[in-house]
């Protein structure tokens, strides 16, 4: 049985290049992206360049330093998957992990992070910003509901993009789908298990 992703990737290499509904329908956040994350600063302090994910596949999840539970291990996981993939798929890869704490997490505290966690690879960002910005960036990636006010109740999906900036899938993040991640990763790749 084939993957939904392998399934996805036929159905897209048919479609126009241009919006139309079934863009529509792979979700909001597959018509902002990555231009919504403009005016984010990642763990060192630079600023977010969209562009520099053009051309990547690219994860994203949600985030804040704080977490006591769902964030560390889900970042444990996601660099642990990193870590076993194939030298040419990691190449392909960018990780994209937005804080969704503007006022705890700073690039240095997000720095602290991923040298905690062990995060040491320059196609890992982790990005903050001020907090209209990340208000943004959850709303169009409805990452929070509107009427919750605690940051713990953010969305724990790991979102996959392809190349050209289309929302592919969502995985359940909690525990992370890390075999169906993979697998997808792996057929994106043209990589072979």
């Amino acid at each position: 049985m084939k993957s939904p992703i392998a399934a996805l990737l036929l159905f897209i290499t048919i479609l126009p290049l241009g919006p139309g509904p079934a863009a529509a329908s792979a979700g909001r956040a597959s018509n902002v992206f990555p231009g919504v994350l403009a005016g984010l600063v990642d763990q060192d302090g630079r600023g977010f360049d969209p562009g520099s994910v053009r051309g990547r596949l690219v994860l994203v999840n949600f985030i804040f330093t704080g977490c006591g539970s769902t964030c560390p291990t889900q970042t444990a996981h996601l660099v642990q998957l990193r870590r076993t993939l194939p030298a040419a798929v990691r190449d392909r890869l960018t990780i994209l992990s937005i804080s969704v704490d503007p006022a705890n997490d700073t690039p240095a505290t997000l720095r602290s992070y991923a040298k905690t966690m062990g995060i040491a690879d320059r196609r890992w960002r982790l990005l903050t910003g001020s907090l209209p910005d990340i208000l943004r960036v959850t709303r169009a990636f409805a990452a929070i509901r509107p009427d919750v006010t605690s940051q713990a109740l953010h969305s724990s999906e790991v979102r996959l993009f392809d190349a050209r900036g289309r929302m592919l899938q969502r995985y359940s993040g909690a525990p992370l789908a890390a075999a169906q991640l993979r697998a997808d990763l792996m057929t994106l790749s043209g990589a072979r298990a």
